[in-house]
C-alpha cells in the first residue's frame, strides 16, 4: 500500500488502492484527514470528512481510572500480571 496508510506523508491514493483498502481509507478520513484519489496520475476525487464535523476525541482513560479506583493503586499492575503469566518465551 502507498505511504498514505503507513506514515501519512502523502495525501494521494490511487483508485486501485482505494478499492483494495477501502475500510482503512475510510477510517483515515473519519479521523479528519483529507485524501486525493488519482487515476492514471490525474486527480479524480477528494475524500474528506463532512463539512462542519470534527474528529472524535479519544476517551480520557486516566480520568475514568481515577473515577473507578479513586486514589487506590492496583498492585501488581495489569501489564506486570500479563508479563508474569507469559513467563519465558
Amino acid at each position: 500500500m502507498s505511504d498514505i496508510m503507513s506514515n501519512m506523508a502523502s495525501t494521494t491514493i490511487t483508485v486501485r488502492e482505494l478499492q483494495k483498502h477501502l475500510k482503512r481509507v475510510l477510517a483515515t478520513v473519519a479521523r479528519g484527514h483529507t485524501l486525493q484519489v488519482t487515476r492514471r496520475r490525474r486527480l479524480v476525487a477528494v475524500l474528506g470528512p463532512p463539512r462542519g464535523t470534527t474528529a472524535a476525541a479519544w476517551p480520557d482513560l486516566e480520568a475514568r481510572a481515577r473515577s473507578v479506583l479513586g486514589s487506590r493503586v492496583v498492585v501488581p499492575s495489569a501489564s506486570d500480571t500479563v508479563i508474569a503469566d507469559r513467563g519465558e518465551r
